[in-house]
């Protein structure tokens, strides 16, 4: 399968068929065993050993909370791919419904509205990358410079295998490291491009919104009503024909809306539910242990690494507000045409209409909350909450 005019996510395509997830018909032959293999060796043996690697750890609160800050990233970046790997049809089913023809553009403003909504992607696209590059590079590359340049012993920058003894550890620490930065760098490619694939999706749908809200208000532009003596002319049959044309337009362009919104829920609730949660707990567990000593760079890490996570749970929560808030809004523009003069099938379609469109439309992650901003400010009180928890306990 291939996409035309989904020109912002061309990128992130790219880099779905290299990371093994690619939604679409498989682009060579032999590309289902080459996915398989991919996330087999690079996800789910690394996120395993991992797991295992927590019951072998010394009973040390900074030793557990350094390793956990990057597991429960790692949870989300699996939830990520297993989302790409179980939901392709739905994924295929939005990238469809985005190169209908009700999704594009009809006239030059339309156009810009488009234009403005893939220039913010673009915008969240470099943050996000460049905020991801910095952390994982101070993460990945400070044990390598302190062992080549101080002659410290090198240690392993993601987890500590500490399954292994350390004599095998000793024997074998550079196939060691070299596959975590590897596969942490793979990682890093699923969780920016994953997100980025989401946010721009987010935006697409704010902005059919917008262009639904200006077809709204223009529905009877151009059928304007004279008056005659003080009273209203009846239009002729075909201007009443063509107003209700217009006004079944908009009602079926919503329709689309609605099960783009649908199918995006669908597709990626359930890696919201867990994204949001494990940020919680990252949240939680660096201000843990920015209350511990630590060297600058690692402190650098903790600041820029919070900071991800911050913002990859607030842009998708105002968009989400921004979502409820343009749909509700719809019920009141179409009011800004000029329907009382109109037909009564008009007015009845007008009214389905705005029945349907005071139901705002959202995004909910894991069946259990919306993307809000209100959702944002109750995970980050949570976060902190648990974290005076942890300092409490910490001090008895």
């Amino acid at each position: 399968m291939e996409f035309h005019r989904i020109d912002c996510f061309n990128i992130n395509l790219m880099y779905f068929k290299f990371l093994g997830v690619w939604p679409g018909n498989n682009p060579w032959r032999f590309y289902n065993y080459y996915s398989k293999a991919f996330i087999m060796v690079f996800v789910i043996i690394f996120i395993l050993l991992f797991s295992i690697n927590f019951y072998f750890l010394p009973r040390q609160l900074n030793i557990f909370i350094e390793e956990t800050i990057i597991y429960f990233t790692d949870l989300a970046v699996t939830s990520k791919v297993l989302t790409f790997v179980f939901m392709h049809k739905e994924i295929i089913g939005i990238l469809d419904i985005l190169e209908c023809d009700l999704f594009q553009p009809e006239d030059d403003e339309e156009m810009i509205i488009l234009e403005n909504a893939k220039k913010s992607s673009k915008t969240y696209c470099k943050i996000i990358m460049i905020v991801s590059y910095l952390s994982s590079t101070l993460l990945i590359l400070s044990p390598l410079i302190s062992h080549l340049i101080l002659g410290v012993e090198l240690l392993l920058p993601i987890c500590r295998y500490a399954f292994i003894s350390d004599e095998y550890r000793l024997m074998f620490i550079y196939p060691i490291y070299l596959y975590q930065i590897v596969s942490i760098h793979f990682h890093v490619l699923y969780n920016v491009n994953v997100d980025i694939f989401f946010f721009g999706l987010m935006v697409l749908a704010i902005a059919q919104l917008d262009i639904l809200d200006r077809k709204l208000r223009k529905v009877t532009e151009g059928n304007k009503v004279q008056d005659t003596d003080g009273e209203a002319s009846r239009l002729p049959i075909d201007k009443n024909k063509e107003d209700v044309m217009k006004i079944n337009q908009c009602i079926i362009h919503f329709i689309k809306v609605c099960r783009f919104c649908e199918l995006i829920e669908d597709a990626f609730s359930a890696t919201l539910f867990v994204q949001y949660s494990a940020a919680s707990c990252i949240i939680c567990v660096c201000l843990c242990r920015f209350t511990m000593p630590a060297e600058m760079g690692y402190i650098v890490f903790l600041a820029s690494y919070m900071s991800l996570m911050v913002l990859q749970m607030m842009a998708p929560c105002w968009l989400g507000t921004r979502l409820m808030d343009k749909s509700q809004l719809l019920a009141f523009s179409v009011y800004n045409c000029d329907w009382t003069s109109r037909s009564r099938h008009f007015k009845s379609n007008m009214r389905f209409f705005v029945d349907r469109a005071n139901k705002p439309l959202s995004i909910t992650g894991g069946k259990m909350f919306n993307l809000s901003l209100g959702t944002f400010t109750s995970i980050m009180n949570s976060a902190y909450s648990f974290f005076t928890l942890l300092q409490h306990f910490q001090k008895e």
